[in-house]
């Protein structure tokens, strides 16, 4: 898969909620959000969660709704600012069915920021 060039790369925000007690993550281009009670099962969760919308967004050849409310400003500023200080973790995605002809299927990238741990 390393040789493929993704059809959609997306960024993801993961951080401790200090309010709720709880992980969280946000990916900036989809507004997608899901909790956790640990990192492990917070990139778990997104990656499942992503899997699925994109899944029918390639499905049904539209974007549009995946993409029509990205996260909060303030989470695209967090993800700039913690993946200065630490390389993203990279979670590639692949699907089976082409989106275009003669496509052996499709990947995508999500680059997970995650800020310490509380």
């Amino acid at each position: 898969m390393a040789d493929r060039v993704p059809f959609v790369q997306l960024r993801v925000l993961g951080e401790f909620d200090e309010k709720y007690k709880t992980f969280v993550a946000y990916c900036l281009e989809t507004g997608s959000v899901v909790t956790a009670d640990d990192p492990k099962s917070l990139r778990e969760e997104m990656k499942e969660l992503l899997e699925d919308e994109l899944s029918s967004a390639f499905e049904t050849k539209n974007l549009t709704n995946l993409f029509s409310s990205p996260a909060p400003f303030d989470k695209w500023i967090k993800w700039q600012e913690i993946s200065e200080k630490k390389k993203p973790d990279i979670i590639e995605l692949f699907f089976e069915k082409p989106v275009r002809k003669g496509q052996q299927g499709v990947t995508t990238e999500v680059k997970l920021a995650q800020a310490a741990a509380a």
